[in-house]
């Protein structure tokens, strides 16, 4: 069984490097779009009130799910000097999915959520754990060089799961069920995904010498305060609505923020692969190269998001109301002002990536604080005045804010790096 496994979703050690990209880039779509298409299906189905609660679960979800990963996948992917072993991954991963189911049950007890909305708040956080849990096999999969591996487990789980989905909510009409089943689905996925790990790449692991799993938690702190708050920065509308505006307003606000997640998705495609060599490089003390790739990073996302604000223009919200079936022409305006936040994200979420490669992840924390602290103050008076207006100037003035400060601190830590190197060259010669 586990060699027709292997078989099935590994592949002989030619061209690892352009499949990985290919598979990648087709796990990447799909898990960006995993709540767009949800949503856009019980939209059909059960209408816009449920696709709402839909809609919140999932930015409850994607919060726990941060609390589950701890922020480790980056930090484990660019590891390519193997400071810290595969258990000692593992380990972490266990301890932070147990403090995720915690925090999920007291959140939505917090929240006075109950009856249909908590069993489906309940149910995404429990979807996002096992994808939690899926997240630390694909980083090692991904350090060992074989992200070719990952993304195939991780779209053919996907893609079955949209298949289930869609074929259990036309049937039954029941999210519940829908959403156990795709649940039922990602269990099976996740222990396939560990045994061929276990078996092709881990056993070649040495265990001698690594560091502690303490030293890792505290390592990978700042990462994970960081992807929390940047969690609840970008959905902090969403958490305003629930409070002050319908289920109704919910769902439309998700279908016109889809745009945006396109955006940092077709971004992450290019540049994710691209992380173990910057890591290698900037281990190797190689400024030219490291700032050769950024530079390159920054022009194919800044390309990346002005395609896709000009097609949102001409035709984004035609395409929104024939896939979700509802109208959108009154909500033009806020469509447009999220699109521009969309480039901003993906632009955030690279440079983030830059500062964790180079292991200045303590400042991400800094930015997060600083732009959560924001969002407290205003989140809650814009989207009470303005409605969903004021839900997208909102993301707007938050995502402006987090790229600002992340591009200050990047381009300090480059110069104050190659000042240093410098210097050592001056002092060998």
């Amino acid at each position: 069984m586990t060699g027709k496994l292997r078989d099935a979703f590994t592949s002989d050690d030619k061209d690892i490097e352009k499949k990985s990209v290919f598979w990648n880039m087709t796990f990447s779509i799909l898990s960006a779009s995993q709540s767009a298409v949800m949503i856009a299906i019980v939209t059909r189905g059960n209408g816009t009130e449920s696709a709402g609660i839909l809609s919140i679960a999932f930015a409850v979800a994607y919060l726990m799910y941060t609390i589950g990963a701890y922020g480790a996948r980056d930090f484990h992917a660019t590891d390519s000097q193997r400071q810290y072993s595969y258990n000692e991954y593992k380990r972490l991963r266990l301890i932070s999915c147990g403090v995720m189911i915690f925090c999920s049950l007291i959140y939505c007890f917090y929240k006075e959520y109950e009856g249909y909305k908590l069993t489906v708040v309940i149910l995404v956080c429990a979807l996002k754990l096992v994808e939690a849990m899926e997240d630390l096999y694909h980083g090692e999969f991904q350090r060992s060089g074989r992200l070719d591996i990952a993304g195939r487990l991780g779209s053919f789980r996907l893609f079955l799961s949209y298949i289930i989905f869609v074929l259990s909510i036309f049937l039954t009409r029941n999210l519940l069920v829908s959403i156990v089943s795709v649940i039922f689905l990602s269990v099976i996925m996740m222990l396939v995904n560990e045994k061929l790990l276990c078996k092709y790449v881990v056993k070649v692991e040495n265990e001698r010498n690594k560091k502690t799993l303490l030293e890792l938690v505290t390592v990978c702190f700042p990462l994970f305060i960081m992807l929390f708050l940047s969690i609840y920065i970008s959905n902090a509308p969403k958490y305003a609505i629930d409070k002050y505006l319908s289920e109704q307003e919910q769902a439309y606000y998700a279908i016109i923020s889809m745009p945006i997640f396109t955006i940092n998705l077709l971004s992450g495609i290019v540049y994710r692969p691209k992380l173990l060599h910057m890591a290698e490089l900037w281990n190797m003390d190689d400024m030219a190269g490291f700032k050769k790739i950024i530079w390159k990073q920054v022009q194919t996302i800044i390309m990346i998001s002005i395609v896709i604000n000009i097609a949102g223009c001409m035709i984004g919200l035609k395409l929104l109301e024939m896939m979700y079936g509802v109208s959108l022409t009154e909500l033009t305006k806020e469509f447009f002002i999220l699109l521009l936040g969309g480039g901003m994200v993906a632009m955030y979420g690279f440079f983030s990536a830059c500062l964790t490669i180079m292991r200045k992840q303590i400042f991400m924390l800094a930015i997060a604080v600083f732009v959560m602290t924001l969002a407290g103050m205003i989140s809650n008076p814009m989207v009470q005045h303005a409605g969903l207006m004021g839900a997208a100037t909102l993301y707007l003035i938050l995502m402006l804010g987090e790229l600002l400060i992340v591009l200050i601190i990047l381009e300090i830590c480059l110069h104050r790096s190659n000042r240093t190197k410098i210097n050592k060259n001056l002092n060998n010669s």
